[in-house]
């Protein structure tokens, strides 16, 4: 079975440094459905300055 909810993960501005919450994909779990070295990300902006922020991950 793989997991499909989202875990939530707090990041800092480089801008002004207000933390940034957003959700990133949860990992494969036991059935891999996606290939484990492929690199995703995501995007999502800064709610204090509205600087753009790019996630990336495995």
């Amino acid at each position: 079975m793989s997991r499909s909810e989202n875990a939530t993960m707090q990041i800092g501005c480089p801008e002004c440094d207000t933390t940034v919450t957003t959700a990133v994909p949860a990992g494969p779990g036991l059935v891999d459905d996606r290939t484990a070295d492929r690199l995703r990300g995501t995007e999502t902006a800064c709610r204090n300055c509205g600087h753009e922020l790019e996630l990336y991950f495995y």
